[in-house]
């Protein structure tokens, strides 16, 4: 059967490769370590578990709007006011099957073939395959270490073409743990906007930071409007621990809702209904404290790792202050570091390759959501490893 350009355009994710290798080694029975894949360790809140449970009990399941349940999309517009003093009107907050769905929505609504979209490299890899998606082209615009690998406008200027169509970026990002700045989110929105240009803003790392308050993109615009266009991605899945459950939303211009729920309807129907309901859980004070305890104990994770990789060998260039990433220099070719760190070592991380065109071949990222035992027996592992290559 012969197969589409599209089919050939999308990459696999290398780090697959390496976890499938790491499963069947722990098949075995060897006590393989993962610092690769980007979920939390860590269950979804209790309440949330426990509205789940009743929403299927009480036969909540059937198909919801295509733009998501009212009563989510009314909790988010809340939840925006009060973590974030924004006022984000329910009306312009869709709820998606996973931030991944959203990120294609809002790909599909703004993008026509051949525009060009710019992305930060390094960056999360499936944002490329979205542009393509929508026929559009990526263009990854090199960021610097010393700037924590997060672009400024200046340099996004640098690269703006006339078939430019717009930036999609992620704030916290993946794989580098790093934020973009206040300042630096407001130059580059309004320096696209000038350019007659659309923002995409990732905020699914949102509320796992560190070093300061959780931020967003909304407190410099307020809801995306005509002055403003603005789409925001965020998601249930990482600081609410939802990640197989595929729950996201994306807050856009009310000029863009209509769009956006042509597509719902013809490419998704709905998202799942009683996943919906138990989003609405997230939003109590209990859930809510359970997940600030999980992200001081990411914190600490982190504060850890970043004293004791460099003991073991392992360079960080940057300091990651959100999300539960370290992106770090690799001792030699990251692929073959990461392969050889797997087999003689039992820890799997994940080499460059997947989010960098530039760099990919000297770096690598770690994820630390994994308990502080083992990232300390992780630790000592990649020493002893370094110690003998």
């Amino acid at each position: 059967m012969k197969q589409s350009d599209l089919s050939h355009l999308v990459q696999p994710f290398h780090v697959m490769e390496l976890v499938k290798q790491a499963n069947a080694m722990e098949a075995q029975g060897k006590p393989v370590i993962h610092l690769s894949i980007g979920e939390p360790d860590f269950p979804m809140p209790q309440p949330v578990q426990q509205a789940l449970i009743k929403a299927v009990a009480e036969n909540q399941t059937r198909y919801t709007a295509a733009l998501g349940l009212p009563e989510l999309r009314e909790a988010i517009s809340t939840y925006y006011r009060t973590a974030f003093q924004v006022t984000v009107p329910a009306q312009q907050i869709v709820i998606t099957s996973g931030a991944s769905t959203a990120l294609m929505y809002a790909c599909l609504a703004l993008i026509n073939p051949g525009q060009e979209v710019m992305l930060a490299d390094p960056g999360y890899p499936c944002n490329k395959t979205f542009v393509q998606m929508a026929s559009g082209i990526p263009r990854f615009v090199q960021t610097r270490e010393e700037n924590n690998f997060q672009p400024s406008w200046d340099e996004l200027a640098r690269e703006w073409k006339p078939h430019t169509a717009g930036v999609l970026l992620a704030s916290p990002n993946n794989p580098t743990g790093t934020q973009l700045s206040i300042t630096a989110m407001k130059d580059i929105v309004q320096g696209v906007t000038d350019r007659g240009g659309f923002t995409i803003i990732d905020e699914i790392y949102q509320s796992l930071c560190y070093d300061s308050a959780a931020q967003s993109v909304l407190q410099i615009t307020g809801a995306p409007s005509a002055q403003w266009p603005l789409v925001v991605i965020n998601s249930f899945s990482k600081y609410f621990g939802m990640t197989g459950l595929r729950l996201g939303w994306m807050v856009v211009p009310d000029s863009l809702v209509p769009a956006i729920e042509r597509l719902a309807q013809n490419l998704n129907i709905c998202p799942n209904t009683p996943t919906q309901w138990a989003a609405l859980a997230c939003f109590q004070s209990d859930s809510l404290n359970i997940c600030e305890e999980r992200r001081q104990t990411f914190k600490a994770r982190r504060d850890f790792l970043l004293q004791a990789l460099p003991t073991a060998g392992i360079e960080i260039q940057s300091t990651p202050d959100s999300a539960f990433y370290i992106y770090a220099k690799a001792p030699f070719d990251s692929e073959r570091f990461c392969r050889e760190l797997l087999e003689k070592a039992l820890v799997c991380t994940v080499p460059g390759k997947d989010f960098s065109e530039h760099r990919g071949g000297a770096m690598l990222r770690f994820s630390y959501a994994n308990s502080m035992h083992n990232l300390e027996l992780a630790v000592e592992r990649i020493r002893r490893f370094n110690l003998q290559t």
